[in-house]
């Protein structure tokens, strides 16, 4: 069980285990050396999170946070390469996973160079929706790349009531 605002992973730290998020909202991020947060991605119920490619242990790039009371499990790297030597089909299940996370960041990438902050927003609602109405504005708005203020007028624009949350 992780607390609001509590890590599950901080950036630089070795990943050495992943989780399923069964209640509760994650966020990745990254920090720069000015302390600025941008926000990467959000994962909720059902999504396996890690600070890496498992099974590799490597330094993570990004943190990932409790944006609320999360309940997950936790399953330990060696553990996993435990599995894949004892299991060898998991190669398979592995590598589409590893795919999956490679077509994300392209997705997001081609986003970020090419749509409007409005149109990323109308892509976040698509991809988060069920998401959205758990994470505040400003997590929102570091997602977008735009600031708090933008995104309040982006939402005026699109006829959505201004609240505390990300929908």
């Amino acid at each position: 069980m992780f607390q609001t605002g509590a890590p599950l992973q901080r950036a630089g730290d070795s990943a050495t285990r992943c989780w399923l998020v069964n209640h509760g909202v994650v966020r990745f991020f990254y920090l720069n050396e000015q302390g600025t947060e941008r926000n990467r991605s959000f994962h909720g119920p059902g999504s396996w999170v890690g600070g890496s490619l498992p099974p590799l242990v490597v330094p993570s790039p990004y943190a990932i946070e409790a944006l609320s009371q999360v309940d997950a499990v936790e399953l330990d790297y060696g553990t996993l390469r435990q599995w894949q030597t004892a299991h060898p089909h998991l190669d398979g299940v592995l590598a589409q996973a590893m795919g999956h996370v490679f077509t994300q960041q392209a997705h997001r990438e081609a986003e970020l160079l090419s749509l409007t902050a409005q149109e990323r927003y109308a892509s976040f609602l698509a991809a988060y929706g069920a998401l959205a109405p758990q994470i505040p504005q400003h997590q929102v708005a570091s997602y977008l790349g735009i600031s708090p203020v933008s995104l309040s007028r982006i939402r005026a624009r699109m006829g959505i009531a201004d609240g505390q949350r990300g929908a």
